[in-house]
């Protein structure tokens, strides 16, 4: 078991947030009284388990926000005025955002990369705000080596649990199941993916509801005098649930400074590649209102573009094109790449109400998904792959494969 002594930079946010006692110089989380015989090993979770009043309060000024059902439609283009008109006067088309909310649809994990100044961050950030959901920033280090990264560790010392800011947030969503909630991983290639978010790769093969992560390996268990109590949101005292509301977004650079993504990482997220700065508002009116969308709306309209769709990839024409084209690459279509083409595709054209987008959904998702993995492979013939690309009517495709001509 790892045993830590002192702070770290991290325990130094959750002094300033009041998340640790003040008065506790040494790192213990626990209050401790000769008299009454109280422990508490854990204070931040405590802290926010003390915090449910504030939460139902909250929660009720939201919902006097709260929109109707809507439609998915609706929903992108209000995302892009609302962004177009904030204090960021952030631009938007109606196809990034529709892009982005289909791979909400698609995957709980969404990577987000490409160059500076692009608009990443503040994609997430800007679509959490509008909605009235939340968005939590862990800044990743090149340090990370494992899982406690994330979660945080136990001092067998003084018998506490640190949780790190990951944690933190995951709890604190917890407690807050109705709310829309982002988890976003800032610069996550920093370190390699792998080493500390290899357990939540492998928890997304689970079942919603079976979808959690082991803190330690005690019981954590409050004494309050002569009685015990549990942390509300630990099942055992030490299992953290993984809440049905949250989705994790990374950003990530492509630069000497960072690690190449590996197929285990894309195979479980949906992409978007931003290769472009976005062009700057010119035209522009006063902030609009938020509009309240819980997670129950969102599940609801990802839910019903699902059954609505008829767009069967496995049953695809085109999906089985490609993925003979990329067969001598040794770039396959499982079943989860297949759900999640599938997924995306529906949602897609549902955010286009009466308009033939189709085509572009599958080539968007091809493109992030399946055909990117060719940039790290051997082509002996570019020119060649490139025009099986362009009579499959896959521009976006064919303009890829030359740019790695090119490069």
């Amino acid at each position: 078991m790892f045993v830590r002594k002192g702070f770290d930079r991290d325990d130094m946010n959750l002094l300033g947030a009041g998340l640790l006692p003040s008065n506790n110089t040494s790192g213990l989380n626990h209050i401790e009284d000769e008299t009454n015989q109280k422990f508490d090993p854990c204070y931040a979770f405590t802290n926010l388990d003390s915090k449910l009043s504030e939460f139902s309060q909250d929660l009720e000024e939201r919902k006097v926000l709260k929109t109707n059902e809507g439609t998915l439609n609706e929903l992108i283009h209000f995302i892009v005025e609302y962004a177009r008109n904030s204090r960021l006067h952030l631009s938007y088309t109606p196809e990034d955002i529709a892009t982005f909310v289909a791979g909400l649809g698609a995957s709980k994990l969404s990577i987000l990369q490409g160059m500076s100044g692009t608009g990443k961050t503040s994609l997430p950030k800007i679509f959490s705000e509008a909605i009235f959901g939340n968005c939590d920033i862990i800044e990743v280090e090149s340090s990370w080596k494992d899982k406690n990264e994330l979660l945080g560790y136990y001092n067998e010392f003084s018998m506490n649990y640190t949780p790190k800011k990951f944690t933190l947030a995951l709890y604190k969503a917890a407690l807050n199941q109705e709310i829309f909630t982002f988890i976003l991983l800032d610069e996550m290639n920093l370190s390699r993916i792998e080493y500390y978010f290899s357990d939540f790769l492998s928890l997304m093969e689970n079942e919603e509801d079976h979808r959690e992560i082991k803190l330690i390996n005690i019981k954590l268990t409050r004494k309050e005098e002569e009685n015990e109590a549990d942390y509300l949101a630990l099942d055992y005292g030490n299992t953290l649930k993984v809440p049905p509301n949250v989705w994790f977004i990374g950003t990530a650079n492509r630069d000497e400074s960072t690690f190449v993504i590996s197929d285990k990482v894309y195979d479980r997220a949906h992409t978007i590649n931003f290769t472009k700065r976005a062009p700057k508002v010119r035209n522009y009116s006063n902030p609009i209102s938020r509009q309240y969308y819980d997670y129950e709306t969102m599940n609801n309209l990802f839910e019903a573009a699902k059954q609505k769709g008829d767009f069967d990839a496995e049953n695809s024409n085109l999906i089985k094109n490609v993925e003979a084209l990329l067969a001598p690459y040794n770039i396959s279509f499982g079943n989860r790449i297949l759900k999640q083409i599938e997924d995306f595709v529906n949602i897609y054209k549902e955010c286009f109400i009466n308009e033939d987008v189709e085509s572009e959904a599958i080539e968007k998702i091809l493109l992030s998904k399946v055909v990117a993995k060719l940039e790290v492979k051997t082509i002996d013939d570019k020119e060649k792959l490139e025009m099986e690309f362009e009579k499959l009517n896959l521009k976006l495709c064919s303009e890829f494969i030359k740019r790695l001509d090119n490069e």
